[in-house]
């Protein structure tokens, strides 16, 4: 009996071990999280160069060494704060592949795309502009070589999305370029319509063109009877 509560006992102990490790684990996921929205909303409102790990820490409420505890450098936050809110909050994890069908990879980003623009939103205190947020995506790419080199596999994925459309005859048999083209054009980050300035490309009017593009190039009868 002895030897059976000792094991109850180092079984209960490991247990709560197992507990506290887990609750610190998330607790450290949380503040990493907190820093990289904080950062992202703060370089939104005022660009990357004018944001500091103080100006970070400040809004908050944390101590300024907090940020180099998950992260060795400013450029290394900014970085991840990049693919967190680029690519990751839409593909979360780059090996694995999109649905199946072009029509719900468009209803995933679409979803994904207004999920996080209310949460930025609520950071912000107002209506989050998807313009000042693909101006700051456009910031990226020019500043950050491997952040370019993230979105290229990301994208990578997409392009075998719109040709698996093409192949299994989803839509209509249309130039391969010209439907990805059209498509990043209609979600703002396109080069045509970050170079117009063109405010017009809010949340509402990307998804219904990205709705009425896919009706315009999807074929009459799709296959399996979709």
């Amino acid at each position: 009996m002895r030897i059976y509560a000792g094991r109850v006992s180092n079984f209960v102990a490991i247990s709560r071990a197992i507990a506290i490790f887990t609750a610190k684990i998330g607790k450290m996921k949380d503040t990493k999280e907190r820093i990289m929205e904080a950062a992202f909303v703060l370089m939104i409102k005022n660009g990357v160069d004018a944001v500091s790990t103080g100006d970070i820490t400040k809004a908050l409420n944390l101590s300024r060494s907090l940020p180099y505890r998950y992260f060795k450098t400013k450029r290394e936050l900014v970085y991840e704060t990049f693919k967190l809110y680029f690519c990751d909050r839409f593909f979360p994890d780059p090996g694995v592949p999109l649905p199946t069908t072009l029509r719900e990879t468009l209803l995933l980003v679409s979803n994904r795309l207004a999920e996080l623009m209310d949460v930025l939103g609520r950071a912000v205190g107002r209506k989050m502009d998807v313009f000042d947020y693909n101006c700051l995506y456009l910031e990226a790419l020019k500043r950050e070589p491997r952040f370019k080199k993230y979105v290229y596999l990301q994208s990578e994925k997409f392009s075998k999305c719109v040709d698996l459309a093409l192949s299994s005859g989803e839509i209509k048999p249309l130039p391969p370029e010209f439907i990805k083209r059209v498509l990043l054009d209609i979600f703002g980050r396109g080069s045509d319509v970050l170079g117009k300035k063109d405010r017009r490309r809010n949340l509402e009017n990307i998804i219904s063109d990205m709705r009425q593009f896919y009706e315009l190039i999807k074929a009459e009868v799709l296959p399996d009877g979709e």
